[in-house]
């Protein structure tokens, strides 16, 4: 970095203050609920995308909890309905949206394949096809701010698969953990090539693919009533425990 930059230095615990801006995350438990409560903090304003109301405002209600003149709300998205994702940009109620990021996903742990009501496998039709949707529904919004960013939460999952072109819906052979880790895997070429493009156009919109590292399990911090609890999250919400 040069001596001359005026940038300070990153430092996660101390995130640049963002007022004025307004950030989209998609999912609202886990990792979703942890970088919108990090974004709060910095005087942004964060809107949660969730398929789950109650859920949503818990995690609000949690936030608030934590950070003083939080300016967060909620809207109804669910990636799994392609139909009613036409209607989120006119939720947001915004001229403009600063960031949007891709967090939300669904990963089956029974055998049974599932879809979605438009007839895809319900991980490929959530975690990819959904939030491929939700972008191009979403790009008048980020091309109106100055420099907006698509982020898309990758996962480890992905590391070991490849994509099979000619069965993207998984109906041949369909194993849950293959299903994800290639739903991940499409959802993170899509962040690769749509920056490509962007670039391409002379956008200021940028699509950035990011890793968490180790998921947050329910070993991580304890939010109550947003992340489901083990026993001895249980005795730390005034929940008694399970014997």
């Amino acid at each position: 970095m040069s001596s001359t930059s005026s940038a300070p230095p990153w430092d996660v615990h101390r995130l640049p203050r963002a007022e004025g801006s307004v950030f989209l995350v998609t999912g609202g438990a886990g990792i979703g609920y942890f970088i919108a409560e990090q974004l709060a903090a910095t005087g942004a304003t964060v809107v949660l995308g969730s398929r789950d109301p109650a859920r949503a405002e818990a995690a609000l209600a949690s936030i608030r909890s934590r950070v003083p003149d939080a300016r967060v709300r909620a809207v109804r998205l669910d990636l799994a309905d392609l139909s009613s994702l036409s209607t989120v940009a006119q939720s947001l109620e915004v001229s403009a949206l600063d960031a949007v990021v891709h967090n939300a996903g669904v990963a089956l742990d029974d055998p049974p394949r599932r879809e979605t009501g438009d007839g895809h496998e319900l991980m490929f039709g959530t975690n990819h096809l959904g939030h491929f949707a939700l972008t191009g529904r979403l790009m008048p919004l980020l091309a109106a701010a100055p420099a907006a960013r698509v982020v898309t939460v990758g996962s480890f999952a992905a590391k070991s698969e490849r994509l099979d072109l000619d069965d993207l819906q998984s109906r041949r052979n369909y194993l849950p953990k293959r299903a994800y880790g290639r739903s991940k895997l499409a959802q993170m070429h899509f962040g690769l090539e749509l920056d490509r493009r962007l670039r391409a156009l002379g956008s200021p919109v940028a699509s950035l693919v990011v890793h968490p590292g180790g998921a947050l399990d329910r070993l991580g911090k304890r939010r109550c009533g947003v992340i489901s609890p083990t026993s001895v999250w249980r005795r730390g919400c005034g929940t008694p425990a399970a014997p």
